[in-house]
């Protein structure tokens, strides 16, 4: 007969599912949410002058001023290779880091409700260079879905 309490003794799974650690309070402190990723690319404070952070972090600007953390969000991308998924609204500039080229995926919302379904595009960051998403290349609404390195065209 098993003794009460023995289930509570054994271990717990390690099957990692990468979500993201924290993600719930990323969320309500800054507005967004990051669902899974590798542990390579991690929300990161942008420095002293959020439009100007410093030159190894990917910089996602958002026009959403409702947001409680403020519309610049920085990524330290650190190995080889990374990925984050990710859902943040209203992104128009996107800044590469100093060293990667990185892949944005985003989701293109019409410009107005009687065009097109919403449209998910790949767009290519090269280092250290502003990168227009959305709004800021003439479209409707970017939600940005994925930061990945390195890049790869789909």
């Amino acid at each position: 007969m098993a003794q009460p309490g023995a289930a509570a003794d054994q271990p717990g799974s390690i099957v990692e599912d990468f979500s993201y650690p924290g993600a719930a309070e990323v969320l309500e402190r800054r507005g967004i949410t990051l669902h899974k990723g590798d542990g390579r690319i991690m929300l990161v404070g942008c420095g002293s002058d959020p439009n100007r952070p410093p030159a190894d972090l990917i910089l996602v600007q958002t026009n959403d001023l409702t947001l409680p953390g403020g519309p610049n969000f920085c990524f330290k991308a650190t190995g080889t290779s990374g990925y984050l998924s990710m859902e943040i609204p209203k992104v128009y500039f996107i800044r590469g880091d100093n060293s990667r080229t990185t892949s944005a995926t985003l989701e293109v919302l019409p410009a107005d409700e009687q065009s097109e379904p919403a449209e998910i595009k790949t767009e290519k960051i090269d280092p250290g260079e502003w990168q227009p998403v959305g709004v800021g290349a003439s479209e409707g609404e970017a939600i940005l879905l994925e930061l990945r390195y390195p890049y790869a065209a789909s």
